[in-house]
């Protein structure tokens, strides 16, 4: 255990000091491009407070895209696109700074019309900047909103109903597990030997058709997970299953519901 605390610390030291580098090689990169970048944006006949604008929007993308990707979780599906983002800032970088080092040494030997559209170009790299920024906005706005979501499904009762009608559609589930106890009970002869956790989707089949026809409509989240708990308890206490084992949580039971809804 204190060899795997130490691997963890080992590894949040490492990847403290990536980001730390990374964050140190960017400004460094960001101030040698600056006067290159500036000399390009007075190409595109812009004034010398302008001019500087042209550096200013390419580094705070690639710093943007950078701190981004920094905090987004590695499993967080909006990784990729960040990642793509930071490269692709960081390619836009590279391409004016040699597109400046182009013109200056071999502007000459350029056809006029093409040196204008390298630059017509250049300077549509701000909006398109702006346009990415947004786009990843969007991306982490709705990622956030369907964790959210997510969690207030999970969170929140699926039908809402009355919670008198609640408690007694449980009890009613319950008994009525209860009373058919004695009758699935398997003769010594016909033992079922569980290898693992049963397969509730095939075993659940049964026990959702006799709650629906027993409450008349389609059962709730939390009766179906009651009546998959009282089923838990009797195959433990029937030895097919090991003793304690556990029922399938609220969410569990959604998604076992989901599935026999969806086969039948």
């Amino acid at each position: 255990m204190t060899d795997q605390h130490q691997d963890h610390g080992n590894l949040a030291n490492a990847i403290r000091v990536a980001r730390i580098g990374g964050t140190i090689a960017e400004l460094a990169a960001a101030a040698i491009s600056a006067d290159t970048l500036y000399h390009l944006g007075g190409q595109l006949d812009l004034g010398p407070a302008s001019a500087w604008l042209l550096p200013a929007a390419l580094d705070v993308y690639a710093f943007t895209a950078l701190a981004v990707a920094y905090n987004l979780p590695v499993e967080h599906p909006g990784q990729k696109p960040v990642l793509r983002n930071a490269r692709l800032a960081f390619s836009m970088s590279l391409a004016c700074n040699a597109l400046d080092h182009f013109l200056k040494r071999a502007g000459r030997l350029v056809d006029p019309l093409t040196r204008d559209l390298l630059l017509v170009a250049v300077a549509s790299l701000p909006p398109l900047i702006v346009e990415r920024l947004l786009n990843l906005q969007s991306l982490l706005t709705r990622s956030r909103g369907r964790s959210a979501q997510s969690g207030r499904v999970e969170a929140a009762p699926e039908e809402e109903e009355p919670a008198r009608m609640g408690e007694e559609a449980l009890a009613h589930a319950a008994a009525a597990e209860e009373e058919a106890e004695p009758q699935l009970a398997r003769p010594p002869d016909q033992e079922v030997v569980w290898t693992g956790r049963p397969d509730w989707v095939a075993h659940g089949r049964e026990i959702f058709a006799n709650l629906s026809t027993q409450l008349s409509r389609r059962p709730s989240g939390r009766e179906f997970q009651a009546a998959l708990a009282a089923e838990t308890r009797r195959l433990s206490t029937s030895g097919h299953l090991p003793a304690g084992t556990r029922p399938p949580s609220i969410s569990s039971a959604k998604r076992i519901r989901a599935a026999i809804e969806a086969d039948t």
